[in-house]
């Protein structure tokens, strides 16, 4: 765990809160969003441009679908639902929570089978209202029973089966065996995250099954083996390390989003790039290729 990093900010974007970091590898350039302010950005390494769209209300993670085209189809969570996304264009598929209107959708991820799933949360952590839900690509929607004060993760072992889900505000992440149908109803705790690291956030998975952890209020993301042993951390000048993802041509740089909502003044002052974008080359690990909601077309109205 002593090895050095240097980690650069790539785009020192000052978000109150980044977040859905992933990297499309049709584009070859990553893709991440700032939840509060409302906005979709866009990063290719090899010119460095920088692109902002604006995404109401509250656009939080986006993910590359199956639909065929030029340019990248996403599926998209945002306040009020989940929606494809396409060159500017919204078409909206569902909401999960019409009946809950201080409720939003947070992290998302895809499943091997290619179903999405997603967390929702209260907006302003007052109530443990929050759920993970399942939408097949035949938009068939489905929850697991368990409420949460703030869901982040999911990601997902391909080799071993299993999905692992994050209850932020306890420190904890899930894990459950998924089922031949594609189910993870037997959830159950895996990991308590030493307090001291910050709460988990975001989570991903390495070529070697292994779990990246970022941590909020930790300025820091961490590895764990697949017994849930802390192999490495690297230290993140941002206070509120939010998600991390593997990107660039070789799955070897690992992207790391932030955010600087609520920090004091003296926070800000001791960790100034906060809501920053970081890269961080990793000669030793690979990622694994973003997986695509299995959805193959628009749906017929």
């Amino acid at each position: 765990m002593s090895k050095q990093y240097t980690v650069e900010c790539i785009w020192p974007a000052e978000a109150r809160l980044g977040e859905g970091v992933v990297w499309i590898e049709q584009e070859q350039a990553l893709y991440w969003v700032d939840i509060l302010k409302e906005t979709l950005h866009r990063y290719q390494p090899s010119s460095g441009e920088q692109q902002s769209w604006s995404q109401k209300p509250m656009i939080s993670a986006v993910l590359p679908t199956q639909i065929p085209g030029e340019s990248t189809t996403f599926v998209a969570t945002y306040a009020d639902g989940v929606k494809l996304l396409r060159d500017g264009t919204v078409y909206p598929l569902l909401d999960p929570e019409p009946q809950l209107p201080d409720n939003r959708l947070n992290d998302a991820w895809v499943a091997p089978n290619g179903d999405l799933w997603l967390g929702s949360m209260d907006c302003q952590i007052k109530q443990d209202s929050g759920k993970f839900y399942r939408l097949t690509p035949a938009l068939s929607l489905s929850s697991l029973s368990e409420q949460y004060w703030v869901t982040n993760g999911p990601t997902f072992c391909d080799k071993q089966g299993y999905g692992y889900f994050v209850d932020t505000e306890n420190f904890t992440i899930l894990r459950s065996k998924l089922t031949d149908g594609g189910d993870a109803s037997a959830l159950k705790p895996w990991l308590e995250i030493d307090r001291s690291f910050g709460n988990p956030d975001g989570i991903t998975i390495d070529a070697e099954q292994h779990i990246w952890v970022a941590h909020y209020n930790g300025a820091q993301v961490s590895r764990y083996t697949p017994e849930g042993k802390l192999e490495r951390q690297i230290a993140i000048p941002a206070l509120n390390v939010t998600k991390c993802a593997f990107g660039g041509p070789n799955l070897s740089t690992l992207y790391v989003v932030s955010a600087r909502e609520g920090m004091s003044e003296q926070q800000l002052r001791d960790y100034p790039l906060s809501g920053g974008v970081f890269a961080i080359e990793l000669d030793d690990i690979k990622g694994v290729t973003t997986p695509a909601f299995a959805i193959k077309e628009y749906p017929t109205p």
